[in-house]
């Protein structure tokens, strides 16, 4: 039986729906899944120890938070996990550019400098290979919430795909790293519910109404979601 660890890197209340959600989208059949805190004491001795793992997203920055303990925590387990393991890994959101930033790589401030939520339609790449990955063939539109982005990817990396808001929306590393800046786990519900109430005040009404309509969006993750959980069971994509 495999065990797949979730890193669970939010301490926002309430956000336990959110938690199921990540294993209910990506937990296949035989798996055995397990939820850590890299605030916990001997995060990095349990942690070791997985045939895969999850890094969930969190109101923790890599770049004005690199010194708490939890930014450190999850950049020492991604690189210890590449050098030590071979595990292979999902980063969504702030545990994509975890990963990005781990393994080399440069996280910055959106394009735009405005901090995006709601909903974007991704667009596949031409580097993507659609017989290693035919899952890039299939539309995908994923809830957002993110103020920055990786801006430059890790050596040995593939930008699968982007969007109208940023380039690297999408990618792979070392054939087992997949950094995915949306929220596949989340649907309209809990982006009405738990994000958007969360973020309110950083909005004015106009773009609120914006965000509203958006967040009303016929979504479609199966494609994202089928290309993560199959990372997961064959260990590298």
């Amino acid at each position: 039986m495999k065990k797949i660890a979730l890193i669970w890197c939010s301490n926002i209340p309430g956000d336990e729906p959110l938690r199921e959600s990540i294993k209910q989208a990506f937990y296949s059949e035989g798996e055995q899944w397990e939820f850590l805190s890299p605030n916990e004491e001997e995060f990095l001795a349990r942690a070791l120890h997985y045939d895969g793992y999850v890094i969930s997203g969190s109101p923790k920055s890599v770049i004005e938070d690199a010194e708490s303990s939890l930014v450190k925590n999850v950049l020492t387990l991604i690189r210890r996990v590449y050098e030590q393991s071979s595990a292979p890994m999902i980063g969504l959101c702030f545990g994509s550019q975890a990963i990005a930033v781990a393994l080399g790589g440069k996280v910055e401030s959106n394009p735009d400098g405005k901090f995006k939520l709601g909903v974007d339609s991704l667009m596949w790449n031409d580097a993507g290979d659609t017989s290693r990955w035919p899952e890039t063939t299939l539309p995908v539109v994923s809830v957002k919430c993110h103020g920055e982005c990786v801006s430059l990817l890790p050596s040995d990396s593939v930008n699968l795909a982007s969007s109208k808001t940023i380039q690297n929306e999408i990618f792979l590393t070392h054939g087992r790293f997949l950094g995915v800046q949306g929220h596949p786990e989340v649907n309209n519900e809990l982006l009405q519910q738990g994000f958007m109430p969360y973020h309110r005040s950083m909005f004015d009404d106009e773009q609120w109404l914006d965000i509203e309509r958006e967040s009303k969006q016929a979504l479609h993750i199966e494609p994202l979601v089928s290309l993560a959980r199959r990372l997961l069971v064959e260990g590298s994509l």
